[in-house]
């Protein structure tokens, strides 16, 4: 009697049910069904989505969304202390609830829209969404790298409008008003509100960052606070060192400060001593200043804002200002600034029709000096 032939290479039957076998890479991936077409079907799928390099390891992909957070978020080694105790407020007031007893292969594109749209009926903002959204989209994102999703489900999902708010700024006047209120902090205020420079830089700041001969701070580290309260020393937000001056007028402030300190010693520090602490500093100090002044929305950030907006109507070009703010790109600054450069786009056409179209000789139009009359700069 001649030999039965295994019609399905692969597909074996194990007392009353069938063991389907597939094998990537040398290694052998088995799973059992209780019919031979069910076998089959999961063997020819395991033999396209490898044909196609999208086949996942079920090992890997049948972690939770729960479990995965956690390791994502154990090797999120590039943040502030500050920035992974908001992802651990989205994480368990957000997501959690909704994915974390999903497995990351189970959370589709429509499963995350829903979770949108039950937000928004919810009365979650559009600010909140958006944050809690992008914290799922890199968790997700860090699963495919990591071969454990073929794609991101969290990409191309809707996200709900937002209004972009105009940052507030302040005038010279009351930058010095503010400045007057906050007192035993008036050099402080004054720095921060021309340099621009983030409140954990300002912290982080020493003596030693200091050059006095040139104006300039050397800011490459920034101070944030842990969740049991400690100081956590990083580098900056953009990771970057950046080399930014401060007004003349601060020299003889910060030459006093500098004076008969060691050279690791904080260049701000409390009025008790030690390092700055934005907590303790915003409600005993900042905030009270602010309210005698009778300014309106009114932070500490706002500094920064002012030191943008007043360069920018000083004619500062984008360049100067990213380069002293610390944004990763000029794209970030026009982002955020942008606006405040729409009145000179009207200055420089003006400028330009003056030139084109009003009387005068070439030379006078266009500034240009002939070749002969050029000066050497060495």
């Amino acid at each position: 009697m001649p030999k039965k032939v295994n019609r399905n290479p692969g597909i074996t039957k194990r007392g009353d049910k069938w063991q389907a076998r597939a094998f990537h890479d040398g290694t052998e991936k088995t799973r059992t069904f209780s019919t031979q077409d069910e076998a089959v079907r999961w063997k020819r799928e395991q033999e396209r989505a490898m044909e196609r390099g999208e086949w996942i390891d079920p090992t890997l992909s049948s972690i939770t969304f729960a479990d995965w957070s956690q390791k994502w978020l154990a090797a999120k080694n590039d943040i502030a202390a500050s920035t992974k105790r908001g992802y651990v407020t989205r994480l368990n007031t957000h997501l959690l609830p909704t994915f974390g007893k999903s497995k990351l292969t189970s959370i589709t594109n429509n499963q995350i829209g829903q979770w949108i749209a039950r937000a928004i009926d919810d009365g979650s903002g559009a600010i909140v969404i958006k944050r809690s959204h992008s914290v799922l989209r890199q968790i997700l994102n860090a699963a495919v790298l990591d071969g454990r999703l073929n794609r991101n489900p969290a990409i191309g999902v809707p996200l709900p409008r937002t209004k972009s708010k105009e940052k507030k700024a302040l005038s010279f006047q009351q930058l010095r008003e503010l400045a007057e209120q906050v007192i035993g902090y008036e050099t402080l205020i004054l720095f921060a509100g021309t340099t621009g420079l983030r409140w954990g830089e300002l912290a982080a700041l020493q003596c030693k960052d200091v050059s006095l001969l040139n104006r300039t701070v050397k800011v490459e580290k920034a101070i944030s606070t842990g969740a049991r309260g400690e100081k956590i020393v990083s580098p900056t937000k953009t990771h970057q060192v950046r080399t930014v001056p401060f007004p003349k007028e601060l020299l003889p402030e910060i030459s006093a400060l500098i004076e008969s300190k060691p050279a690791d010693s904080p260049l701000f520090q409390m009025q008790g001593g030690g390092v700055l602490d934005y907590n303790n500093f915003m409600s005993r100090v900042f905030r009270p200043a602010v309210a005698r002044t009778g300014m309106k929305e009114v932070g500490f950030h706002t500094l920064r804002h002012t030191t943008a907006s007043l360069l920018i109507s000083k004619g500062a070009p984008i360049t100067a200002v990213a380069g002293i703010l610390g944004h990763a790109s000029t794209q970030m600054t026009l982002d955020v600034y942008g606006h405040l450069y729409e009145d000179d786009a009207n200055k420089y056409i003006d400028r330009l029709g003056d030139s084109l179209f009003n009387s005068g000789t070439d030379k006078e139009r266009t500034n240009v000096l002939p070749v002969s009359e050029k000066v050497s700069v060495s």
